[in-house]
């Protein structure tokens, strides 16, 4: 009987990558169980504790892709708070009679991928139509207000912001506070 030729010797990467898999696996785990444990307060943090201490995202230290998700969510939730605030910074501006700032500031709350993001509530349409009031321009005005009317049609959450376009329509040349105060409908 004939013995069988030895075996040629693993290159020693190889080596090291069969040891390096179950370490790595690990690691992994480790991270993921690390990112439940600290992402659930760390985002209700505000943003100097959540940025610059180790309250916040720096405790998932080199678990890197955890550390961008957890980023990534939190810059999501600054983006759509911000955009709530630039919203009441363009209606208090439009209230004080700076038309053009309150534009500006409105367009600003915009939600990017909003069909995504909010497929039931339509809050561009409402901003959009806004705008448009603000500038005095009544056929982008007509255009928006049909598309929110549609998706009050479709769900009934859009309807508080309809009743307001609703009173913006009715006194389309009056000054914003005056239209958005008293020209509205009645509600049921």
């Amino acid at each position: 009987m004939r013995k069988a030729p030895p075996l040629p010797a693993l290159p020693a990467f190889v080596i090291g990558l069969c040891l390096a898999l179950p370490a790595a696996a690990a690691e992994t785990a480790a991270c993921e169980a690390k990112y439940k444990e600290v992402a659930p307060a760390a985002i209700k943090l505000p943003y100097r504790e959540f940025d610059q201490t180790e309250a916040g995202w720096r405790q998932l230290g080199n678990c890197f892709p955890e550390a961008v998700q957890l980023l990534g969510r939190y810059v999501r939730k600054q983006e759509a708070e911000l955009r709530g605030v630039r919203w009441h910074l363009a209606q208090t501006l439009a209230m004080s009679g700076d038309n053009a700032r309150a534009a500006e500031e409105a367009l600003k709350s915009l939600v990017p991928d909003e069909a995504r993001q909010q497929p039931s509530f339509s809050w561009n349409t409402y901003a959009l139509a806004t705008v448009a009031f603000l500038r005095g321009d009544r056929a982008a005005f007509d255009a928006q207000y049909e598309a929110h009317r549609i998706a009050t049609e479709k769900h009934p959450e859009n309807r508080t912001n309809l009743d307001v376009l609703t009173g913006l329509s009715r006194c389309f040349d009056r000054p914003y506070q005056e239209a958005y105060g008293s020209c509205r409908p009645a509600p049921p």
